[in-house]
């Protein structure tokens, strides 16, 4: 079939194809991440030295559970997206496939976070990267949307609102951590964990707008 625009548009089942291949991608970057986490040799085996070689890899594991999270809800969020996208263009899919460039990269980033958290620069390079993957986010949800192209036309809007403002708010928390990194390094590492609160600030602006 073909939309206003003329151009064609194909559904049904097959739009399934691009979740599984998109869940894919999602999974090898999840796990990868923790092969970035190995203990370096012990000369000798003793308890003093595992804990000091223990404690040497707790920026790595910092690191790797932010990213787990990172990765975690932007799984969540393309998840719910897709949840309402009934059909697909070309379009859509160099959208998604620009969006899973973003986050196969998420396992260099986060060891370059977990390896050199102490310089600024990792953390901005760290949430810069960030903020293109939910901007791209943002994009693929805002392109299926526009004109109800490519979801229900009769989608209840306080779900539109809701996974709008949750797109958006995605970025704008990881600009929030690189301007804080100007002030602090440690501060803006760990205020990256302010992603859990995305989804309930989301909820309330639609109730909001709703309300209103």
């Amino acid at each position: 079939m073909s939309d206003n625009d003329g151009r064609w548009i194909e559904g049904g089942s097959e739009v399934d194809r691009i979740v599984y291949f998109s869940d894919a991608v999602f999974a090898i970057a999840i796990t990868l991440l923790a092969l970035e986490i190995r203990l370096p040799d012990i000369a000798s085996s003793t308890m003093p030295e595992l804990l000091d070689a223990l404690v040497g890899i707790l920026p790595k594991l910092s690191s790797y559970a932010i990213s787990f999270w990172v990765v975690a809800t932007l799984w969540m969020a393309h998840h719910r997206i897709f949840h309402y996208i009934e059909a697909f263009d070309r379009r859509l899919l160099l959208i998604n496939l620009l969006l899973l460039m973003w986050v196969a990269l998420i396992p260099f980033s986060g060891s370059m976070l977990g390896e050199y958290g102490e310089f600024q620069v990792s953390v901005i390079v760290y949430c810069a990267h960030m903020v293109l993957a939910s901007l791209n986010l943002a994009w693929l949800w805002w392109y299926a949307c526009k004109d109800h192209r490519l979801v229900d036309p009769d989608m209840d809007p306080r779900v539109v609102r809701y996974n709008s403002a949750r797109s958006f708010l995605m970025p704008v928390m990881f600009l929030i951590a690189i301007l804080i990194s100007f002030v602090n390094v440690n501060v803006a590492e760990f205020s990256l964990l302010l992603i859990f609160l995305v989804r309930p600030a989301a909820l309330k602006y639609a109730q909001s707008r709703t309300a209103g």
